[in-house]
């Protein structure tokens, strides 16, 4: 959980002109005729227990989700008779591990997107996969979402919930070695669509899932705001990371002294945070040889007196590089005759 902490960590994302797997899947039955406690499941066989029959959604939602070549460890099912919304409003549920959030319905009537996108976006570390089918000409306000994805693509009897298999297939990943484009993906359809009809899903600010080269694979890895998901995951994984291991070396040692030698200790955590972050593919790699980044914690003689005499530093500071990655290649040749 990220409360209670007595360390925050904030990223400014900056772009040129131009220019542990993370957290645990969460299927959310809403409008349900009985609640389902929140739980834990690491087989499909613990799902059933936890009170979804085969034939429920949110079974056939976690069989997708654990059926692919990468699947999580484990994900969370739970059922609300609330709308999600009104689930997401509670402190509690949203203070627990869970990140990639599923949504699926039993009733007539269920919560706007609109709404648990908004929602979300002002949430730490979570993260929407909504799924929405090819022709869905739904109007959604996209512009600064940039923790929903919306994946079009049909669902089927089988398969209610085809955003399931991209949540399985992604989130056991470690953060910095993947990317969302091009992603094969089992159990689901590829749909046969157009180029126009491709990009037209794209300027909604979705992707959705066709054949390219005889693979069957995801046509694009962007939020629904335009930012590219492993982008989001990485900067939650670095925050994530860093607040918890400096909290755990506050915890751990019996005093960090307000000093140039405590300071260090700190600078340490998240120098090495970095270095994990390099070593994971989050972090480039300069033209000499050497990780692209910077850690820079101020020594106590540039700290102001009234956050001494609180006991609170607030001098630490880091930069870094992201590797990125590459998801469209030109190649321009010649024939000399």
């Amino acid at each position: 959980m990220r409360v209670a902490l007595d360390v925050k960590v904030k990223i400014d994302l900056t772009k040129p002109i131009g220019g542990i797997g993370l957290g645990i899947p969460l299927i959310l039955e809403e409008n349900a005729t009985k609640d389902v406690a929140y739980t834990e499941c690491k087989s499909l066989a613990e799902v059933i227990t936890a009170g979804f029959a085969d034939t429920t959604k949110v079974y056939k939602a976690a069989n997708a989700m654990f059926m692919q070549d990468t699947p999580p460890e484990k994900i969370v099912v739970c059922a609300t008779t609330n709308p999600t919304a009104t689930w997401l409003n509670d402190a509690e549920n949203v203070s627990k591990d869970w990140r990639q959030l599923v949504v699926v319905t039993n009733s007539e009537t269920a919560t706007a997107y609109s709404a648990i996108m908004n929602k979300v976006e002002t949430l730490s570390n979570k993260m929407f996969f909504a799924n929405l089918e090819t022709d869905d000409s739904t109007s959604l306000t996209t512009t600064g979402i940039n923790r929903t994805i919306l994946f079009y693509c049909n669902a089927t009897e089988e398969q209610p919930s085809p955003v399931s298999a991209l949540v399985g297939a992604t989130a056991g990943l470690d953060v910095g070695s993947f990317t969302y484009k091009n992603f094969p993906l089992k159990g689901i359809e590829p749909q046969v669509l157009t180029d126009l009809q491709i990009s037209a899903i794209h300027e909604k600010g979705g992707f959705t899932f066709v054949t390219k080269a005889g693979d069957n694979v995801t046509t694009e890895g962007k939020t629904a705001g335009g930012e590219y998901i492993d982008i989001i995951d990485s900067k939650d994984y670095i925050i994530n990371n860093l607040e918890y291991q400096t909290q755990r070396t506050l915890n751990t040692m019996k005093k960090i002294p307000y000093d140039d030698t405590g300071i260090a200790i700190l600078e340490s955590v998240a120098v090495n945070v970095m270095r994990d972050a390099y070593n994971k593919g989050i972090i480039a790699t300069n033209t000499d040889g050497s990780a692209a980044y910077t850690v820079d914690y101020a020594k106590r003689e540039d700290t102001e007196a009234s956050d001494r005499a609180v006991r609170k530093y607030v001098g630490g500071q880091f930069a870094f590089a992201l590797a990125g990655a590459v998801h469209e290649v030109e190649i321009t040749g010649e024939i000399i005759i």
